[in-house]
């Protein structure tokens, strides 16, 4: 270069002055240009090593216009796509400091730390930019981090179920997540109806969509069922009991097992009245379930019964003492009318046809309607009052 310019000098082609003063810049800049191209220079004393791609780069595709001093030494600053290529408008939104990803052998095949990714997760991960959710994701939010970290997305640790926005049989299905087990009871409601997301104990019930019946769940085990001093029912539970509260049931008689007593004890319901007929008898053999006034018509089946009067007889007129057991004036002659009407027999209206005439005994005629007396009415009339002696000689009709 030097000899060019004193050539130049020579031909008269510029001044001397001209000539002069080129020659001076071009010996003042020697030595920068022999620093420049200096193979021997330690970088690593300017205190950014040369690495990777870096070590293949041209000085001046860092040191622009020669100008080394002041040159950038952070990635950004550098890679800001004026001195380098910088991030691309689909790089994911993160922090400027590359190197915590890429290394300056590569862009591509980077190593990834999520501490200094500002972005959502869903900007990355949306099966495109990085690997997303799959197909079988339960429906939530794009907020991955509520439920995984960054470390791995499987063996979730916690599931933030605010982010869920699916049903709760959708993961709780006895696969996805767990589900119902196989003594739970049967129900098509989803599990929120009774259970919450912080615990499934203590759950509080919704009886609305229950499928299956009562006792299937209230059998003492699962739920509270009949306590033991409960009425003998084969009846579900809302036969008589509804969801709000287990007292004030309406009661359906039609599938109660055990007798009456069992419950109308005077404990359980209503019993007797003191002034109550004294018996043993159940109470369905007076009343029925309907009412129990007024009391239905008795039908006796002891064998002490005379077979009913043809009169408007209560029952105070032979249970003289409120009694189920009558106290028989005539014990001897019980069941017959005559335990009862001895005092009513005249003897001498009852005559034999033997002679001399001899008078049946109250025993002999003891079954009074069975031998003469026969009643058509209240009134007592008596038909064939008695056979005599005439009538059974002449054959009359009586």
């Amino acid at each position: 270069m030097t000899q060019n310019i004193i050539h130049i000098i020579k031909t008269g082609k510029v001044s001397l002055i001209t000539g002069l003063i080129m020659l001076l810049l071009v010996l003042n800049s020697t030595p920068a240009m022999s620093a420049d191209t200096d193979e021997g220079f330690d970088h690593f004393t300017t205190g950014f090593p040369l690495t990777g791609r870096h070590e293949l780069t041209e000085c001046s595709g860092c040191h622009l216009a020669g100008q080394f001093k002041g040159t950038p030494m952070e990635c950004t600053l550098c890679h800001n796509q004026s001195r380098a290529p910088g991030k691309h408008p689909q790089h994911i939104m993160s922090s400027n400091i590359c190197d915590d990803c890429h290394t300056t052998y590569s862009w591509r095949g980077a190593r990834f730390d999520h501490s200094d990714v500002i972005g959502s997760c869903d900007s990355c991960h949306n099966n495109s930019i990085a690997l997303g959710k799959s197909p079988s994701h339960i429906l939530s939010t794009a907020a991955c981090e509520d439920c995984h970290n960054t470390i791995t997305f499987n063996r979730v640790g916690r599931v933030d179920h605010n982010a869920v926005i699916g049903t709760c049989s959708s993961c709780h299905n006895g696969v996805t997540a767990s589900g119902k087990h196989s003594a739970h009871i049967v129900t098509n409601d989803q599990c929120d109806s009774c259970h919450n997301t912080n615990a499934w104990s203590n759950a509080r019930f919704d009886h609305s969509n229950i499928t299956g019946t009562c006792s299937s769940c209230h059998n003492g085990v699962t739920a509270t069922g009949k306590h033991p001093a409960h009425i003998q029912t084969t009846a579900e539970c809302d036969n008589c009991h509804n969801t709000n509260t287990w007292l004030g049931a309406g009661f359906d008689h039609s599938n109660i097992t055990g007798t009456c007593n069992s419950c109308h004890n005077g404990s359980t319901a209503t019993g007797k009245t003191p002034g109550h007929f004294i018996t043993t008898l159940d109470c369905v053999r007076c009343h029925n379930t309907n009412q129990w006034t007024p009391t239905l018509t008795f039908t006796h089946d002891s064998p002490d019964y005379p077979g009913d009067h043809r009169t408007a007889t209560q029952c105070l007129d032979c249970h003289t003492t409120n009694n189920q057991t009558i106290a028989w004036p005539f014990t001897a002659y019980r069941p017959d009318c005559a335990g009862c009407h001895a005092n009513d027999y005249e003897q001498g209206e009852h005559k034999k046809i033997e002679s001399p005439e001899t008078l049946y005994t109250v025993s002999e005629l003891r079954d009074c309607s069975g031998a003469c007396h026969l009643y058509t009415d209240s009134t007592l009339t008596t038909i064939k009052e008695f056979r005599t002696n005439e009538h059974r000689s002449n054959g009359a009709d009586w």
